[in-house]
């Protein structure tokens, strides 16, 4: 309880940062915990010799008690091959009332196994178009979120959630990433006060007694996990973006929570229009323009980005960029399995980091690029690839599926560079294999590999199906002109073969510096160039692409256990000691006043370099002192302005 109390604490907080992208984790990872114990759909194979052409549905709930009053689903399909069954995915919770075929009554069995199985009167020839509507009622399991009732200071909303395995939960379907549905209608019936909510466009709103019925209509293939309702009492209010990629506006529809202050709220959303515009000129058009997008507030942690309609908790910056961003990733295109959902969260959460590099100040960019880099780099382990898809906590990891993925997709776009990049992502979007359908990651790779015309096995491996990331131990120095590194690098995990990923790194002098691009070829190599002037000081990555870690040391001669450098100097001084641990630095005067001190709670290890700015001492000679409770190093340090 303690674990649950503390996530839903923090997901009410709202404010620009990475809280949301964790929150949509959590909240996928706490609201199918139950599948741990409980799956069905990813252990068996449904039979494919049909594929479903058109879906139906009708649902009425009690608002009061969350449960399906009456519901039908209705499947226009063709066959694949000579059929004479048919079977769909139901849980047991919901009672199955009848099956009708060609307006008459069949026989069915519900088995203990949630499946449907349903025997046809006659032999179906392949490729012939059939329909059957199944008719059923009952109170989900709401145990597991995939459809649930919640009561909030507006009233009671219940909303569905069902990826990966929910859909069934709460409609009989084909529960398989494998087959979409080609055209969906959603007929929904609700008490008058309140307002229905689901994929594609609202058609109409009729009143039948004190009931009101809503007609939404979508004309796009649509994964099972992606069709969603909601039904609440909801205000509603419409934006306009104007998308370059159609020459004119799309309706983006928001549906919130009357208890929200609206005018703030529509503040938030307001960000929707340059998120689309600017992903819509990155990635090409938005993939269902010629219908719309919205956003459905529901009363649970995080988002769901249902096609057409994402579901949110609130209207963060973070979340908004991430669910509208998966229309692209996980919607026109869908991870063919579940373990390659990064296909759609790191994309999804990369997407979000590129609203900061083309939206946001550098230091915005830089500083979101960073901390994402550090919370990959966390732990030494975790692969991309979802190798165990029965863990659904594992499945939604956000520190591998989400963030790795991510930072695997912008270290990629150094490698490549932004052209190669950019062109590769919306070239893989307009495939015609690919687009409305499933694609895997060896798809996405043909894509990068074509526009760079590199061979990427050697990345795919190591980043996405490997683990770990490198460590680099740069030892550094200048003779004259000839400047020379050497490289040694070691792996955070058990891998032996050598992360190849190019190094960037900064040379900075007084008056000049240089950027160099130094490949990797093993695990230990020594890189020379000729400079004419005397470098200062050297920085690993400074643009943060790398997910890699870094020990420098800059000149300390073979018989030297110490490096101050420069000295004199006129700003910064760098020190460096080969066999002790730095945990302190005292700098005194001539008359010992103390000048500055700094305590550090994690020592600088033996080797490493601590970066001291002294800009704004005045010149003069001064004593350096530093070390730790056991040794400590004396030093005159001398400070001359230019």
């Amino acid at each position: 309880m303690f674990r649950i109390a503390t996530i839903l604490f923090f997901l009410c907080l709202s404010f620009k940062s990475f809280s949301q992208p964790i929150q949509e984790s959590m909240a996928k990872s706490e609201l199918y915990r139950y599948h741990l114990l409980n799956q069905f759909s990813n252990k068996r194979t449904l039979d494919e010799n049909v594929n479903i052409v058109y879906v139906q549905i009708k649902i009425e709930p009690d608002m009061n008690t969350g449960a399906i009053v009456s519901a039908s689903v209705g499947f226009n399909f063709k066959t694949l091959s000579n059929i004479n069954a048919l079977s769909f995915d139901l849980r047991k919770e919901l009672t199955l009332d009848s099956v009708v075929y060609h307006g008459s009554k069949i026989s069915f069995l519900h088995g203990t196994n949630h499946i449907v199985n349903i025997s046809l009167p006659d032999v179906l020839p392949q490729n012939t178009f059939d329909s059957v509507r199944l008719f059923y009622h009952g109170t989900p399991n709401m145990s597991t979120r995939a459809y649930s009732r919640s009561v909030n200071a507006s009233g009671p909303n219940i909303s569905t959630l069902s990826q990966p395995y929910g859909a069934p939960y709460w409609w009989p379907c084909r529960d398989n990433l494998k087959d979409k549905i080609d055209s969906l209608d959603v007929l929904l019936t609700v008490d008058t006060p309140y307002t229905a909510v689901s994929n594609g466009v609202l058609q109409s709103v009729s009143n039948v007694g004190a009931k009101r019925v809503f007609i939404f209509k979508h004309r796009y293939p649509i994964a099972n996990y992606l069709v969603a309702v909601s039904f609440s009492k909801y205000n509603t209010y419409t934006q306009k973006a104007y998308l370059n990629s159609i020459q004119k506006d799309l309706d983006i529809v928001n549906y919130v929570f009357p208890h929200n202050k609206l005018n703030e709220v529509q503040t938030q959303t307001f960000e929707t229009v340059r998120i689309m515009q600017l992903f819509d000129s990155l990635f090409g058009p938005y993939p269902f323009n010629k219908e719309q997008y919205g956003h459905a507030q529901f009363s649970w942690g995080g988002g769901m980005e249902h096609q057409t309609m994402s579901f949110m908790v609130n209207f963060n910056y973070d979340l908004i960029a991430h669910e509208l961003a998966h229309q692209w990733f996980g919607d026109k295109i869908t991870c063919g399995t579940w373990k390659d959902i990064w296909l759609n969260e790191g994309f999804a959460t990369y997407s979000n980091l590129l609203c900061y590099d083309f939206l946001g100040t550098e230091k915005q960019w830089l500083d979101v690029v960073k901390k994402t880099q550090e919370d990959v780099m966390s732990l030494p382990f975790g692969s991309v690839y979802a190798n165990d898809t029965t863990d659904v906590n594992k499945l939604f990891e956000y520190r591998t599926t989400y963030q790795k993925g991510a930072m695997v997709l912008h270290q990629l776009r150094w490698l490549i560079g932004d052209s190669a990049f950019f062109q590769a992502i919306r070239l893989y979007l307009k495939d015609q294999n690919l687009a409305y359908n499933f694609a895997k990651q060896k798809s996405l790779q043909t894509y990068f590999e074509g526009t760079s015309k590199q061979n990427l096995n050697d990345y795919f491996k190591d980043w996405i199906y490997g683990e770990g990331y490198p460590n680099y131990q740069i030892v550094w120095q200048q003779k004259g002109r000839q400047f020379e590194m050497s490289i040694q690098q070691t792996s955070s995990f058990s891998q032996s073969d050598t992360f190849n990923v190019p190094l960037p790194i900064l040379l900075k002098g007084s008056n000049r510096d240089t950027f160099l691009r130094v490949d990797v070829k093993s695990l230990n190599q020594l890189y020379t160039i000729d400079l004419n002037f005397k470098v200062k000081e050297l920085v690993f990555d400074p643009q943060h692409w790398l997910l890699a870690k870094t020990q420098v040391q800059f000149p300390i001669g073979n018989n030297d256990l110490i490096s101050v450098y420069p000295n004199p100097f006129n700003g910064s001084i760098y020190i460096s000691a080969r066999e002790i641990q730095i945990t302190y630095f005292e700098i005194t005067d001539l008359t010992g006043r103390q000048v500055m001190r700094m305590d550090y709670d994690n020592s600088i290890e033996e080797g490493g370099i601590l970066k001291i700015d002294m800009a704004t001492i005045a010149d003069g000679i001064y004593n350096l002192k530093f070390g730790n409770a056991e040794s400590s190093i004396h030093q005159k340090i001398i400070k001359l302005s230019n």
